[in-house]
């Protein structure tokens, strides 16, 4: 008799782990419905392998003809069709189960199911502990039917159904027999519990992108593709050689991921991450694992996807794993198509329009100012997955009102920083407008080149210059003057009037005359920046952008191309991008015509010194009467070189533990015009 009870408590058990929530009540019904058929289904194929050992064990029913009894396994099969097929039904179609392979598979699993089968078997084996049939017994219950098909032992060789796709696990006994015994996975599989196979699970990467709506644009291009369409084809047709390769190429990681997720939610599929790293070299390894996860995909609707596909060194072993499975396979490619599947589908994915992310921000920001959509989504660069953490994060700190809006934008900031702060050197700005002491015109300039970075929008948007502009919409400009003229502390002030980020970039330490360096840590670099869209400020300009070298050899003219490389970087890039040199003279007159502003930063003269000095001390510096600022004026100073002088003469008088007094100023003066190789006059110090 069939262990019912036992059965049933599986079936329970299975309904617990594979229930759904309240809400979707009808989903949840279908799935009971299904669980009913499939319990069904496997009780009928154990009362079939009962009857049919039943007539094994006693020789003497076989002998008067009732073996002709025994209906075919797929009669029973045709009586449980369902929309998903029942789990038997399932294997057998997935997995190209013939006669011999259903029996031996309802066999194995029926004496892991049922205890009276298990006893048969043990009988029948003359071992009391053999609880497991054999596949003589397999042969011998297939024979009693009329189902036609090989009926030898060569049906159960390592390249069978059964062994091949691991359905069943097998362990020899004598020459010519085996005990068999169903995989684990598969056993609870008919149960009604499907999962995944831990030994796949464990090098897989948890899904965790939230399903946000696509981007009309990601979702207009796919249909232009024709992605969609090409999954469904290859979802549709079950045979073990078809697949579908959908390369995912584009600057943005996080974009591709989404995209990816994206995917697999818009055809109903589980999406599951593999490494290219994670890939055995091993060929019997590497076999293995393939034919582990076709598996898989053939008892659930998988959708792979390999990160880091763009990787030189792994894309052999990637060629040959994806090679060796059908079905449909995700490759996160690099900036290009990877070329090595002539029949991949290529699939370019973008960030979210600035249009596109303004509306998401302004849908989750319904009471928020009416321009602060606008401000992030030309500020910063996210996905619609990145946005809706961002705000779950700030209203979790802040509750309403401006602080929230604060809140929130210094979160973009961080969370957009990560991965330019590895290649640049954030400057923690102190500098504003108040501090700066520039001439009016220079001063006039700078509060152009703010106000244009601040209104890109109006002008490149609601005015249509975007459709004008032939070179991008990059603001450049080029900061000129001698070293402590002011250039950084002004782009400090910018920085700090826009609520941005400042980035420093030593282009003396980017360029490499080896072919393609430069082009590569320059496209890193960009890439980083355009997410959080901070302002790059290239110091020692003219070591990569003064006269054009002679083109002498292939590296000559590669460093050629890298300085127009980057040009071209700085004239697309979407924020500020701010060159500064100490020789202007040096720099190629036509590298200048291609920015936007130019902005020389002069030697001060008396009253920007005089400025200067009355603003260089804290106010908590206890200074002496006898501090001049006009006195100190006379000095032949560079803003720079008078914070120096400042810092200097407060440490000496720290030092004597007196206020700061114009003798210390003196002669921390003196050492900062030696440090120059300034001539010093006879009087140029005298005081009082």
């Amino acid at each position: 008799m069939t262990d019912i009870l036992r059965f049933d408590a599986d079936k329970e058990n299975a309904n617990a782990t594979c229930s759904v929530s309240a809400e979707h009540t009808h989903e949840s019904a279908s799935f009971m419905s299904w669980q009913q058929a499939n319990h069904s289904h496997m009780v009928d194929v154990i009362a079939w392998v009962q009857e049919g050992l039943a007539i094994l064990s006693k020789p003497a029913l076989a002998g008067r003809g009732e073996r002709k009894n025994i209906r075919p396994l797929s009669e029973i099969h045709r009586q449980y069709v369902t929309e998903p097929p029942t789990a038997f039904t399932l294997l057998v179609q997935q997995f190209g189960l013939n006669g011999v392979d259903q029996t031996a598979l309802a066999l194995s699993l029926s004496a892991a199911l049922d205890s009276d089968v298990s006893k048969v078997c043990a009988s029948m084996s003359g071992n009391p502990l053999q609880t497991n049939p054999s596949i003589g017994m397999a042969l011998s219950l297939h024979g009693l039917s009329d189902q036609g098909g090989e009926s030898d032992r060569s049906v159960f060789s390592p390249h069978s159904p059964l062994r091949y796709w691991l359905l069943i696990e097998w362990q020899s006994i004598g020459a010519s027999d085996a005990i068999i015994s169903p995989d684990e996975r598969i056993l609870n599989f008919v149960r009604g519990v499907n999962y995944l196979d831990e030994r796949l699970s464990v090098m897989l990467e948890p899904t965790r992108e939230h399903a946000a709506q696509m981007p009309l644009s990601t979702s207009q291009e796919i249909q232009r593709m024709g992605a969609l369409r090409f999954i469904q084809q290859t979802m549709q047709v079950h045979t073990q050689s078809h697949r579908a390769i959908i390369e995912l190429y584009g600057e943005d990681k996080t974009s591709k991921r989404n995209m990816a997720h994206a995917l697999a939610v818009s055809v109903g599929m589980n999406l599951h991450r593999l490494h290219a790293t994670s890939l055995p070299t091993n060929a019997n390894d590497l076999d293995a694992l393939s034919r582990l996860w076709q598996r898989e995909a053939g008892l659930s609707p998988l959708l792979l996807v390999i990160e880091g596909a763009d990787e030189p060194s792994r894309q052999h072993v990637i060629e040959q794993f994806v090679d060796r499975i059908h079905g449909v396979v995700v490759l996160e490619a690099g900036d290009s198509p990877m070329g090595i599947f002539p029949h991949s589908f290529p699939l370019h994915v973008a960030r979210p329009t600035v249009t596109e992310q303004e509306q998401y921000w302004r849908q989750l920001l319904p009471h928020a100012d009416a321009d602060l959509p606008l401000r992030l989504s030309e500020q910063f660069s996210f996905s619609q997955s990145d946005i809706q953490q961002l705000v779950t994060i700030s209203s979790l700190h802040e509750q309403g009102g401006s602080h929230v809006e604060h809140t929130l934008w210094k979160a973009c900031q961080r969370h957009s920083s990560t991965a330019l702060s590895r290649l640049a050197l954030r400057i923690d700005c102190k500098a504003n407008w108040e501090t700066l002491v520039l001439p009016p015109k220079q001063t006039t300039m700078l509060e152009h080149l703010t106000a244009q970075v601040g209104l890109r929008n109006r002008v490149y948007q609601q005015w249509g210059f975007r459709e004008r502009m032939s070179r991008g919409m990059g603001i450049s400009a080029m900061f000129c003057g001698d070293s402590g003229t002011g250039k950084t502390m002004a782009a400090e002030a910018i920085a700090s009037a826009l609520e941005l980020d400042l980035y420093r970039i030593d282009l003396s330490s980017v360029i490499s005359k080896y072919i393609g360096e430069t082009e590569k840590k320059m496209r890193e670099l960009f890439q980083a920046a355009e997410q959080c869209g901070a302002i790059l400020f290239f110091d020692e300009a003219d070591a990569l952008f003064g006269k054009r070298s002679d083109v002498k050899s292939s590296n000559d003219r590669y460093a050629n191309i890298g300085i127009d490389d980057l040009l071209q970087r700085i004239e697309s890039y979407r924020g500020l991008a701010i060159l500064a040199t100490n020789l202007k003279s040096s720099i190629d007159k036509a590298f200048l015509r291609r920015l936007r502003f130019v902005v020389d930063f002069p030697f001060p003269g008396p009253a920007e010194r005089e400025r200067i000095w009355r603003s260089v001390f804290p106010p908590q510096t206890p200074l002496s009467d006898d501090v001049d600022p006009v006195r100190l004026s006379r000095l032949n100073l560079t803003g720079g070189s008078i914070h120096n002088v400042a810092l200097n003469g407060a440490f000496l008088a720290a030092q004597q533990n007196e206020p700061v007094a114009m003798r210390f100023l003196m002669e921390a003066a003196s050492a900062e015009l030696q440090k120059l190789d300034r001539p010093v006059k006879a009087g140029d110090l005298d005081y009082g």
